[in-house]
Protein backbone atom coordinates (compact mmCIF):
# COMPACT_ATOMS: atom_id res chain seq x y z
CA UNK A 1 0.00 0.00 0.00
CA UNK A 2 2.96 2.70 0.63
CA UNK A 3 4.64 1.65 -2.46
CA UNK A 4 0.94 2.34 -4.08
CA UNK A 5 0.82 6.02 -2.62
CA UNK A 6 4.20 6.74 -3.48
CA UNK A 7 3.65 5.69 -7.50
CA UNK A 8 0.51 8.04 -7.38
CA UNK A 9 1.93 11.02 -5.64
CA UNK A 10 5.10 10.46 -8.10
CA UNK A 11 2.62 10.88 -11.40
CA UNK A 12 0.90 13.77 -9.51
CA UNK A 13 4.82 16.08 -9.53
CA UNK A 14 4.72 15.59 -12.95
CA UNK A 15 1.36 16.50 -14.01
CA UNK A 16 0.58 18.90 -11.70
CA UNK A 17 2.99 21.93 -11.29
CA UNK A 18 3.47 25.76 -10.17
CA UNK A 19 4.15 28.36 -12.56
CA UNK A 20 4.19 31.86 -11.72
CA UNK A 21 1.93 31.27 -9.10
CA UNK A 22 -0.36 29.51 -11.26
CA UNK A 23 -1.76 25.79 -10.48
CA UNK A 24 -1.86 23.49 -13.20
CA UNK A 25 -2.58 20.31 -14.42
CA UNK A 26 -2.11 18.62 -17.77
CA UNK A 27 -1.73 22.15 -19.94
CA UNK A 28 0.66 23.84 -22.24
CA UNK A 29 0.74 27.06 -19.77
CA UNK A 30 1.24 30.35 -21.69
CA UNK A 31 4.12 31.66 -21.62
CA UNK A 32 3.55 34.68 -20.31
CA UNK A 33 1.07 33.62 -17.56
CA UNK A 34 -1.36 35.55 -15.13
CA UNK A 35 -1.46 35.26 -11.39
CA UNK A 36 -3.56 33.59 -9.30
CA UNK A 37 -5.28 31.33 -11.93
CA UNK A 38 -6.02 27.69 -11.21
CA UNK A 39 -5.50 26.01 -15.41
CA UNK A 40 -6.65 21.84 -14.77
CA UNK A 41 -6.64 20.08 -18.55
CA UNK A 42 -5.16 20.11 -22.10
CA UNK A 43 -5.03 23.88 -23.72
CA UNK A 44 -6.58 25.26 -20.60
CA UNK A 45 -5.88 28.72 -20.44
CA UNK A 46 -3.29 28.81 -23.30
CA UNK A 47 -3.07 32.52 -23.95
CA UNK A 48 -3.39 34.21 -20.91
CA UNK A 49 -1.01 36.91 -20.47
CA UNK A 50 0.45 39.23 -17.80
CA UNK A 51 -3.51 40.85 -16.91
CA UNK A 52 -5.43 37.28 -16.71
CA UNK A 53 -5.75 37.40 -13.24
CA UNK A 54 -7.94 35.21 -10.57
CA UNK A 55 -9.46 32.75 -13.36
CA UNK A 56 -10.04 28.97 -13.30
CA UNK A 57 -10.50 27.29 -16.03
CA UNK A 58 -11.09 23.17 -16.21
CA UNK A 59 -11.33 20.94 -18.59
CA UNK A 60 -10.09 20.30 -21.79
CA UNK A 61 -9.93 23.75 -23.98
CA UNK A 62 -11.75 25.57 -21.28
CA UNK A 63 -10.89 29.52 -21.38
CA UNK A 64 -8.62 28.76 -24.54
CA UNK A 65 -8.48 32.02 -25.93
CA UNK A 66 -8.68 34.16 -22.72
CA UNK A 67 -6.22 36.86 -22.68
CA UNK A 68 -6.53 39.23 -19.78
CA UNK A 69 -10.32 38.66 -18.57
CA UNK A 70 -10.19 38.10 -15.17
CA UNK A 71 -12.27 36.41 -12.28
CA UNK A 72 -13.85 33.93 -14.55
CA UNK A 73 -14.02 30.52 -13.59
CA UNK A 74 -15.26 27.94 -16.58
CA UNK A 75 -15.83 24.25 -15.97
CA UNK A 76 -16.26 21.86 -18.53
CA UNK A 77 -15.05 20.92 -21.91
CA UNK A 78 -14.38 23.84 -24.41
CA UNK A 79 -16.27 26.26 -21.82
CA UNK A 80 -15.61 29.76 -22.35
CA UNK A 81 -13.30 29.01 -25.60
CA UNK A 82 -13.38 32.54 -27.61
CA UNK A 83 -13.45 34.90 -24.24
CA UNK A 84 -10.34 37.29 -24.63
CA UNK A 85 -10.99 39.87 -21.95
CA UNK A 86 -14.45 39.01 -20.44
CA UNK A 87 -14.25 39.29 -16.87
CA UNK A 88 -16.32 37.99 -13.67
CA UNK A 89 -18.34 35.03 -15.61
CA UNK A 90 -19.17 31.61 -14.42
CA UNK A 91 -19.77 28.82 -17.16
CA UNK A 92 -20.57 25.49 -15.98
CA UNK A 93 -21.20 22.87 -18.47
CA UNK A 94 -19.31 21.65 -22.07
CA UNK A 95 -19.23 24.04 -24.29
CA UNK A 96 -21.31 26.42 -22.16
CA UNK A 97 -20.42 30.36 -23.66
CA UNK A 98 -18.54 29.05 -26.06
CA UNK A 99 -18.50 32.25 -28.17
CA UNK A 100 -18.00 34.65 -25.56
CA UNK A 101 -15.31 37.53 -26.38
CA UNK A 102 -16.03 40.55 -24.12
CA UNK A 103 -19.20 40.07 -22.04
CA UNK A 104 -19.08 39.91 -18.60
CA UNK A 105 -20.85 39.25 -15.18
CA UNK A 106 -23.03 35.87 -17.44
CA UNK A 107 -23.22 32.98 -15.55
CA UNK A 108 -23.96 30.01 -18.14
CA UNK A 109 -24.88 26.59 -16.65
CA UNK A 110 -25.65 23.43 -18.42
CA UNK A 111 -24.56 21.58 -21.45
CA UNK A 112 -23.80 24.77 -24.70
CA UNK A 113 -25.85 27.17 -22.53
CA UNK A 114 -24.76 30.89 -23.85
CA UNK A 115 -23.04 28.71 -26.61
CA UNK A 116 -23.38 32.00 -29.38
CA UNK A 117 -22.90 34.73 -26.40
CA UNK A 118 -20.07 37.19 -27.67
CA UNK A 119 -20.66 40.47 -25.78
CA UNK A 120 -23.78 40.14 -23.94
CA UNK A 121 -23.48 40.93 -20.55
CA UNK A 122 -25.25 40.21 -17.33
CA UNK A 123 -27.20 36.79 -18.57
CA UNK A 124 -27.99 34.06 -16.09
CA UNK A 125 -28.63 30.89 -18.54
CA UNK A 126 -29.29 28.20 -16.15
CA UNK A 127 -30.55 24.54 -18.11
CA UNK A 128 -29.06 22.50 -21.51
CA UNK A 129 -28.90 24.36 -24.72
CA UNK A 130 -30.37 27.62 -22.30
CA UNK A 131 -30.04 31.01 -24.48
CA UNK A 132 -27.78 28.93 -26.73
CA UNK A 133 -28.03 31.52 -29.50
CA UNK A 134 -27.63 34.56 -27.46
CA UNK A 135 -25.06 37.28 -28.67
CA UNK A 136 -25.21 40.83 -27.78
CA UNK A 137 -28.47 40.58 -25.11
CA UNK A 138 -28.12 41.56 -21.65
CA UNK A 139 -29.40 41.26 -18.15
CA UNK A 140 -31.38 38.15 -19.15
CA UNK A 141 -32.64 35.49 -16.82
CA UNK A 142 -33.28 31.94 -18.86
CA UNK A 143 -33.65 28.95 -16.14
CA UNK A 144 -34.83 25.50 -18.05
CA UNK A 145 -33.80 23.13 -20.51
CA UNK A 146 -33.86 25.24 -23.98
CA UNK A 147 -35.00 28.36 -22.38
CA UNK A 148 -34.71 31.58 -24.42
CA UNK A 149 -32.85 29.26 -26.79
CA UNK A 150 -33.29 31.63 -30.39
CA UNK A 151 -32.41 34.73 -27.86
CA UNK A 152 -29.83 36.85 -29.86
CA UNK A 153 -30.09 40.68 -28.95
CA UNK A 154 -33.42 40.57 -26.77
CA UNK A 155 -32.63 42.40 -23.31
CA UNK A 156 -34.59 42.26 -19.85
CA UNK A 157 -35.95 39.01 -20.66
CA UNK A 158 -37.05 36.31 -17.81
CA UNK A 159 -38.05 33.27 -18.94
CA UNK A 160 -38.23 29.77 -16.74
CA UNK A 161 -39.62 26.93 -17.13
CA UNK A 162 -38.73 24.03 -20.23
CA UNK A 163 -38.87 25.64 -23.48
CA UNK A 164 -39.63 29.15 -22.10
CA UNK A 165 -39.37 31.97 -24.47
CA UNK A 166 -37.45 29.39 -27.06
CA UNK A 167 -38.37 31.66 -29.76
CA UNK A 168 -37.97 34.75 -28.54
CA UNK A 169 -34.98 36.48 -30.77
CA UNK A 170 -35.49 40.50 -30.06
CA UNK A 171 -38.24 40.69 -27.80
CA UNK A 172 -37.18 42.36 -24.96
CA UNK A 173 -38.45 42.94 -21.48
CA UNK A 174 -40.71 39.61 -21.24
CA UNK A 175 -41.44 37.48 -18.20
CA UNK A 176 -42.23 33.84 -19.03
CA UNK A 177 -43.27 31.49 -16.38
CA UNK A 178 -43.98 27.50 -16.80
CA UNK A 179 -43.53 24.95 -19.65
CA UNK A 180 -43.40 26.31 -22.77
CA UNK A 181 -44.80 29.62 -21.52
CA UNK A 182 -44.43 32.24 -24.78
CA UNK A 183 -42.89 29.27 -26.79
CA UNK A 184 -43.81 30.71 -30.36
CA UNK A 185 -42.49 34.48 -29.03
CA UNK A 186 -40.08 36.23 -31.38
CA UNK A 187 -40.29 39.80 -31.17
CA UNK A 188 -43.21 40.44 -28.72
CA UNK A 189 -42.20 43.20 -25.67
CA UNK A 190 -43.06 43.42 -22.28
CA UNK A 191 -45.48 40.21 -22.26
CA UNK A 192 -46.33 38.37 -18.49
CA UNK A 193 -47.21 34.88 -19.22
CA UNK A 194 -47.21 32.30 -16.27
CA UNK A 195 -48.40 29.08 -16.57
CA UNK A 196 -48.24 26.17 -18.57
CA UNK A 197 -47.92 26.61 -22.48
CA UNK A 198 -49.97 30.37 -21.38
CA UNK A 199 -49.57 32.50 -24.36
CA UNK A 200 -47.72 29.56 -26.26
CA UNK A 201 -48.48 31.50 -29.42
CA UNK A 202 -48.12 35.24 -28.98
CA UNK A 203 -45.51 36.06 -31.62
CA UNK A 204 -44.97 39.67 -32.29
CA UNK A 205 -47.79 40.59 -29.31
CA UNK A 206 -47.03 43.50 -26.38
CA UNK A 207 -47.50 44.71 -23.26
CA UNK A 208 -49.85 41.37 -22.72
CA UNK A 209 -50.47 39.99 -19.47
CA UNK A 210 -51.78 36.34 -19.02
CA UNK A 211 -51.67 34.00 -16.32
CA UNK A 212 -53.45 30.77 -15.79
CA UNK A 213 -52.47 27.03 -17.56
CA UNK A 214 -53.46 26.69 -21.37
CA UNK A 215 -54.86 30.45 -21.20
CA UNK A 216 -53.92 32.94 -24.32
CA UNK A 217 -53.26 30.52 -26.82
CA UNK A 218 -55.57 31.76 -29.40
CA UNK A 219 -53.79 35.52 -29.57
CA UNK A 220 -50.31 36.01 -31.51
CA UNK A 221 -50.32 39.53 -32.46
CA UNK A 222 -52.43 40.83 -29.94
CA UNK A 223 -51.85 44.10 -27.52
CA UNK A 224 -52.25 45.12 -24.01
CA UNK A 225 -54.58 42.29 -23.25
CA UNK A 226 -55.05 40.56 -19.76
CA UNK A 227 -56.45 37.03 -19.26
CA UNK A 228 -56.46 35.49 -15.88
CA UNK A 229 -57.66 32.29 -14.73
CA UNK A 230 -57.34 28.36 -16.39
CA UNK A 231 -57.57 28.66 -19.73
CA UNK A 232 -58.95 32.17 -20.22
CA UNK A 233 -59.08 33.48 -24.09
CA UNK A 234 -58.96 36.27 -26.23
CA UNK A 235 -60.00 36.43 -29.79
CA UNK A 236 -56.94 37.57 -31.68
CA UNK A 237 -56.24 40.79 -32.79
CA UNK A 238 -57.98 42.19 -30.02
CA UNK A 239 -56.77 45.40 -27.84
CA UNK A 240 -56.56 46.18 -24.07
CA UNK A 241 -59.48 43.07 -23.97
CA UNK A 242 -59.65 41.63 -20.53
CA UNK A 243 -60.64 38.24 -19.20
CA UNK A 244 -60.80 37.14 -15.72
CA UNK A 245 -61.76 33.50 -14.48
CA UNK A 246 -61.54 30.28 -15.74
CA UNK A 247 -62.69 29.65 -19.18
CA UNK A 248 -63.69 33.07 -19.64
CA UNK A 249 -63.24 34.25 -22.78
CA UNK A 250 -63.51 38.00 -24.16
CA UNK A 251 -64.42 38.05 -28.19
CA UNK A 252 -64.02 42.21 -28.51
CA UNK A 253 -61.32 44.77 -27.76
CA UNK A 254 -62.01 47.29 -24.76
CA UNK A 255 -63.67 45.12 -23.16
CA UNK A 256 -64.15 43.07 -19.61
CA UNK A 257 -65.27 39.62 -19.23
CA UNK A 258 -65.77 38.45 -15.48
CA UNK A 259 -65.98 34.48 -15.77
CA UNK A 260 -67.74 32.21 -17.70
CA UNK A 261 -70.99 31.38 -16.32
CA UNK A 262 -70.70 33.06 -12.64
CA UNK A 263 -72.17 35.04 -10.46
CA UNK A 264 -70.27 38.54 -9.86
CA UNK A 265 -70.71 39.65 -6.54
CA UNK A 266 -69.75 43.50 -5.49
CA UNK A 267 -69.84 43.85 -1.49
CA UNK A 268 -70.65 40.33 -1.07
CA UNK A 269 -69.04 37.23 -1.08
CA UNK A 270 -71.86 34.71 -1.90
CA UNK A 271 -73.50 36.19 -5.23
CA UNK A 272 -76.70 34.25 -6.18
CA UNK A 273 -76.86 36.39 -9.25
CA UNK A 274 -74.79 37.02 -12.77
CA UNK A 275 -74.36 40.49 -10.99
CA UNK A 276 -75.56 40.90 -7.11
CA UNK A 277 -74.48 44.31 -5.57
CA UNK A 278 -74.45 45.03 -1.78
CA UNK A 279 -74.61 48.46 -0.77
CA UNK A 280 -73.23 49.65 2.78
CA UNK A 281 -76.22 51.58 3.62
CA UNK A 282 -79.88 50.48 3.38
CA UNK A 283 -82.44 51.22 0.91
CA UNK A 284 -79.27 52.32 -1.47
CA UNK A 285 -78.54 50.08 -4.44
CA UNK A 286 -74.58 51.67 -4.62
CA UNK A 287 -75.06 52.69 -8.40
CA UNK A 288 -74.03 55.58 -9.90
CA UNK A 289 -74.87 56.18 -13.89
CA UNK A 290 -72.33 59.53 -14.55
CA UNK A 291 -73.82 59.55 -17.80
CA UNK A 292 -77.62 59.37 -17.35
CA UNK A 293 -79.06 61.58 -15.04
CA UNK A 294 -82.75 63.01 -14.52
CA UNK A 295 -82.13 65.79 -17.01
CA UNK A 296 -81.09 63.01 -19.69
CA UNK A 297 -83.66 62.78 -22.77
CA UNK A 298 -85.66 59.94 -23.58
CA UNK A 299 -83.67 57.76 -25.91
CA UNK A 300 -86.49 55.29 -26.69
CA UNK A 301 -90.22 55.13 -26.74
CA UNK A 302 -91.00 52.15 -24.83
CA UNK A 303 -93.50 51.12 -22.17
CA UNK A 304 -91.19 49.32 -20.56
CA UNK A 305 -89.15 50.09 -17.61
CA UNK A 306 -86.59 48.63 -15.37
CA UNK A 307 -87.99 47.97 -11.22
CA UNK A 308 -86.93 45.99 -8.21
CA UNK A 309 -89.16 43.87 -6.81
CA UNK A 310 -89.70 43.14 -2.59
CA UNK A 311 -86.01 41.41 -2.89
CA UNK A 312 -84.27 43.64 -4.39
CA UNK A 313 -84.16 42.11 -7.56
CA UNK A 314 -84.00 43.92 -11.06
CA UNK A 315 -86.90 42.77 -13.18
CA UNK A 316 -88.42 44.59 -16.65
CA UNK A 317 -91.92 46.03 -15.94
CA UNK A 318 -94.80 47.99 -17.48
CA UNK A 319 -95.79 51.33 -16.66
CA UNK A 320 -97.83 49.79 -14.08
CA UNK A 321 -99.19 51.41 -10.92
CA UNK A 322 -100.32 49.46 -7.87
CA UNK A 323 -101.59 50.55 -4.67
CA UNK A 324 -101.37 49.23 -1.09
CA UNK A 325 -104.08 49.91 0.36
CA UNK A 326 -107.99 49.99 -2.02
CA UNK A 327 -108.48 53.97 0.27
CA UNK A 328 -105.74 54.97 -1.72
CA UNK A 329 -108.09 54.62 -4.66
CA UNK A 330 -110.50 56.91 -5.66
CA UNK A 331 -114.16 54.90 -5.43
CA UNK A 332 -114.38 56.97 -2.47
CA UNK A 333 -116.60 59.61 -4.69
CA UNK A 334 -118.94 57.22 -5.24
CA UNK A 335 -119.07 56.30 -1.46
CA UNK A 336 -122.78 57.94 0.35
CA UNK A 337 -122.16 60.99 2.32
CA UNK A 338 -118.93 62.06 0.11
CA UNK A 339 -118.96 65.78 0.03
CA UNK A 340 -118.82 67.82 -3.31
CA UNK A 341 -117.79 70.86 -3.64
CA UNK A 342 -120.26 72.94 -5.58
CA UNK A 343 -118.82 74.12 -9.00
CA UNK A 344 -119.13 77.77 -7.87
CA UNK A 345 -116.66 77.18 -5.29
CA UNK A 346 -114.30 75.08 -7.32
CA UNK A 347 -114.43 78.05 -9.27
CA UNK A 348 -113.13 80.57 -7.34
CA UNK A 349 -110.78 78.17 -6.09
CA UNK A 350 -109.48 78.35 -9.75
CA UNK A 351 -109.77 81.97 -9.63
CA UNK A 352 -107.58 82.36 -6.83
CA UNK A 353 -104.94 79.47 -6.87
CA UNK A 354 -104.84 78.91 -11.01
CA UNK A 355 -105.25 75.29 -10.39
CA UNK A 356 -107.74 72.41 -9.09
CA UNK A 357 -108.36 72.04 -5.29
CA UNK A 358 -105.86 69.14 -3.81
CA UNK A 359 -103.83 69.03 -7.11
CA UNK A 360 -100.18 70.58 -6.33
CA UNK A 361 -99.59 73.77 -8.40
CA UNK A 362 -96.83 73.87 -11.01
CA UNK A 363 -94.01 75.71 -9.06
CA UNK A 364 -94.55 72.91 -6.20
CA UNK A 365 -94.08 69.94 -8.76
CA UNK A 366 -90.86 71.52 -10.29
CA UNK A 367 -89.61 71.76 -6.99
CA UNK A 368 -90.98 68.18 -4.90
CA UNK A 369 -92.03 66.36 -7.86
CA UNK A 370 -94.97 63.86 -7.78
CA UNK A 371 -96.14 60.61 -6.45
CA UNK A 372 -97.64 59.30 -9.66
CA UNK A 373 -99.84 56.49 -7.09
CA UNK A 374 -101.02 59.59 -5.89
CA UNK A 375 -101.49 61.74 -8.74
CA UNK A 376 -103.61 59.15 -10.74
CA UNK A 377 -105.69 58.50 -8.03
CA UNK A 378 -106.06 62.29 -7.70
CA UNK A 379 -106.65 62.66 -11.84
CA UNK A 380 -108.82 60.18 -11.23
CA UNK A 381 -110.81 61.53 -8.07
CA UNK A 382 -111.39 64.97 -10.09
CA UNK A 383 -112.48 63.19 -13.37
CA UNK A 384 -115.24 61.14 -10.90
CA UNK A 385 -116.43 64.47 -9.29
CA UNK A 386 -116.80 66.10 -12.93
CA UNK A 387 -118.91 62.89 -13.63
CA UNK A 388 -121.25 63.49 -10.65
CA UNK A 389 -121.94 67.10 -11.57
CA UNK A 390 -122.60 66.03 -15.16
CA UNK A 391 -124.77 63.77 -13.56
CA UNK A 392 -126.25 66.63 -11.77
CA UNK A 393 -126.47 68.85 -14.71
CA UNK A 394 -128.04 66.01 -16.82
CA UNK A 395 -130.85 65.70 -13.99
CA UNK A 396 -131.45 69.44 -14.38
CA UNK A 397 -131.78 69.72 -17.68
CA UNK A 398 -133.91 66.41 -18.29
CA UNK A 399 -135.89 68.65 -14.87
CA UNK A 400 -136.17 71.44 -17.41
CA UNK A 401 -137.42 69.77 -20.42
CA UNK A 402 -140.38 68.23 -18.55
CA UNK A 403 -141.39 71.54 -17.11
CA UNK A 404 -141.02 73.22 -20.77
CA UNK A 405 -143.24 70.70 -22.07
CA UNK A 406 -145.69 70.52 -19.30
CA UNK A 407 -145.84 74.64 -20.72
Amino acid sequence: MKHLFTTFFSFLSISVFAQGGNYVANSSNSSTPGQDNVLIGPLVGVSITGNGIANTFVGSNAGRRNTTGQSNSFYGFRTGWYNTTGIINSFFGADAGFNNTTGSANSFIGNTAGFTNTTGFYNCFLGSESGFYNSTGNNNTFLGNRSGQQNTIGTGNSFVGAEAGISNTTGSGNSFLGLKAGKNNTTGELNTLVGFLAGQNVTTGNNNIIIGPYSGTAISDSDDNVLMGYNSQAEDGLQNAIAIGSNSRVAVSNALILGHGVNVGIGTSAPTARLEVVSDKSDDSGLRLSSLTDNSRTAHQSDQFLTVDSQGNVVKARYQLRIQDPAQWSDKVFAPGYSLQPLPAVEAYIQKNGHLPDVPSAEEVAEKGVDLVKMNALLLQKIEELTLHMIELQKEVDMLKRTGSKN
